[in-house]
């Protein structure tokens, strides 16, 4: 999978970079950076883009296809940061890096040609729980903010028996044994798994102050009830949510970003990242 990663081409109009991250103990992080050629001088808006693969695959080309889509619409640098995985190494480090990178994309704005008051949260499937918990994270630091964030059929929940989309979605591409598995390890060295690791066990009163929310359950899969659940909990505490529950859809369905449904859907997904970016350079930064 890295070979194949490494091995992507973008489209004309687009390049596709690498870089080193410093995680602040002494360790380097690989991130990918996709960006609009020709802009190598000028600031532009940003999202940190948090891969799936159960925390333990690594970035994979489906993965890099999206971005190209999403930098090339919106004329936006990405960052995929290449996060610690599964099973050598369970939480927290792969939210550390992810929460590395973003604090560097912060601090080096001006060197990365970054708008840091127009800098989005992407995560898909454990990716969602990366960048929901970021969220989470960067608001109780009062630290710089992303303008939005984007869950699409996020993992935000290791208490599997409370929802009931997972014993009705049943033969899935995600199954249930797969995510209790994937929770197992991740969770293997925390005593008492706690936000922001697990975004579904915070206190839903601090959720206030977080930034809007796109949030994307697909039909056919098990997570779909925890991301509907937190969806409603963020539009409870006040936060502006676009809820898209995908009809037909199924867990990792955009693997295939040419086909003409997930391009409507990747429509869907545009529209809100715009709306955000535009809606950030309305409001006061905190």
């Amino acid at each position: 999978m890295k070979k194949d990663t490494r091995a992507y081409h973008p489209p004309e109009g687009l390049r596709l970079r690498s870089l080193s991250v410093d995680n602040g103990n002494g360790r380097q992080i690989w991130c990918f950076v996709m960006e609009p050629e020709g802009e190598e001088t000028r600031s532009l808006p940003g999202m940190l883009y948090c891969h799936g693969g159960g925390f333990f695959l690594p970035l994979q080309v489906p993965a890099l296809r999206l971005a190209a889509k999403y930098a090339a619409a919106l004329h936006m640098r990405i960052f995929l940061p290449e996060y610690r995985l599964l099973p050598e190494h369970p939480a927290p480090a792969a939210f550390d890096d992810c929460l590395a990178v973003w604090r560097q994309m912060i601090v080096r704005a001006e060197v990365l040609r970054l708008d840091a008051t127009k800098i989005l949260l992407y995560g898909e499937s454990a990716g969602g729980a990366l960048a929901a918990g970021m969220a989470q994270q960067l608001l109780a630091e009062c630290d710089v903010r992303p303008v939005g964030q984007l869950l699409i059929y996020p993992v935000l929940d290791d208490r599997c028996g409370r929802y009931a989309s997972m014993e009705q979605s049943v033969d899935v591409a995600w199954p249930r044994s797969s995510n209790e598995q994937m929770w197992r390890e991740y969770l293997r060295d925390i005593t008492s798994p706690a936000a922001p690791l697990v975004p579904l066990r915070t206190d839903y009163s601090a959720l206030a102050g977080l930034p809007p929310a796109y949030i994307e359950p697909q039909e056919i899969d098990i997570l779909h009830d925890e991301a509907v659940t937190y969806a409603e909990a963020l539009t409870a505490a006040g936060i502006t949510v676009q809820l898209n529950e995908v009809s037909g859809s199924y867990h990792g369905f955009d693997a295939e970003s040419d086909n003409a449904f997930v391009s409507r859907v990747i429509q869907r997904r545009l529209c809100a990242m715009k709306t955000m970016l535009e809606s950030s350079s309305r409001q006061p930064r905190p």
